[in-house]
């Protein structure tokens, strides 16, 4: 019984990052009818200059998140391998992995920053599948479509953003065998932290946004600056040990400027000092 089990466990991981051969025969027709040679020994296209540079300046809140993580600059796994991210067409941001595995990409596959390995480029291969499919994807050997990439295994795993929109991919290849169930967790405990550093930095600069809006709109009020500190951060909705945790004074003194505000606005609640500060809702 435990055997079925766990059988059908892996039959269940497999349909969720594996690809069916319907699925590789579709990618093979279209890298075909793109114009793309299975005995290239070249990606189709890679971005340099001005237009890299404005790539990475459009993606720059993913390249900072990025460029904090220590084990995306460093090569921390014992085979040969690439570590790279990749924008949301594909296009390669950053890559890491042992000399010899990034010198063999380049010289092979002209493979390095701003190689696009989107479909039209690089025909079959994990990051364009994982484009078409919009999930996860594990592909080894000859189902990639250039005849290069046939000594490849490759997992991708999508990056998002916290309204779930893609910005780009986390891929992981080898060049010998290694099983789709250790590779899957490796890349995507990384790529879960890329995406909570990138929530956070999301958080954060809505947050800033909002503080700037709120006192801008509270100068048009006659409160002291002590009384427009508080009346941020209750419109942020702190409670009032917060606010007086932050401004080093006691509850009790932030609860008598909450008074002196709402005083000063002519209104009794919460709900009418937001409509007064910002306006009609």
């Amino acid at each position: 019984m435990k055997g079925l089990a766990e059988e059908t466990q892996m039959h269940e991981f497999t349909e969720r990052v594996g690809i069916s051969q319907a699925e590789i025969a579709k990618l093979h027709e279209k890298s075909f009818l793109n114009g793309v040679q299975r005995d290239s020994t070249r990606v189709r296209f890679r971005v340099q200059g001005k237009m890299m540079e404005r790539l990475l300046a459009k993606n720059q809140g993913l390249m900072d998140v990025i460029l904090r993580q220590a084990h995306l600059k460093t090569n921390t796994f014992y085979f040969p391998n690439l570590l790279m991210v990749t924008d949301n067409h594909g296009v390669i941001l950053t890559i890491n992995g042992d000399e010899r595995s990034i010198l063999q990409a380049a010289n092979l596959n002209n493979i390095g920053i701003g190689s696009s390995l989107s479909l039209s480029s690089a025909g079959t291969n994990a990051v364009s599948a994982a484009i078409d499919l919009q999930r996860p994807v594990w592909i080894s050997g000859e189902d990639h479509y250039l005849d290069t990439m046939h000594n490849w295994v490759t997992m991708c795993v999508p990056i998002q953003t916290a309204d779930n929109q893609i910005i780009g991919y986390l891929v992981l290849t080898a060049f010998q065998y290694i099983s789709a169930p250790f590779m899957y967790p490796c890349i995507k405990s990384i790529a879960l932290l890329l995406e909570y550093e990138l929530r956070k930095t999301e958080l954060q600069s809505k947050t800033w946004f909002v503080e700037e809006m709120l006192e801008e709109r509270l100068k048009a009020f006659k409160l002291t600056l002590r009384e427009k500190e508080v009346a941020t951060y209750w419109l942020l909705d702190y409670d009032y040990k917060q606010i007086g945790k932050v401004l080093g004074i006691s509850e009790n003194t932030v609860r008598v400027y909450v008074t002196k505000i709402n005083r000063k606005l002519k209104v009794n609640s919460k709900a009418s000092l937001i409509l007064s500060v910002l306006g009609a809702i």
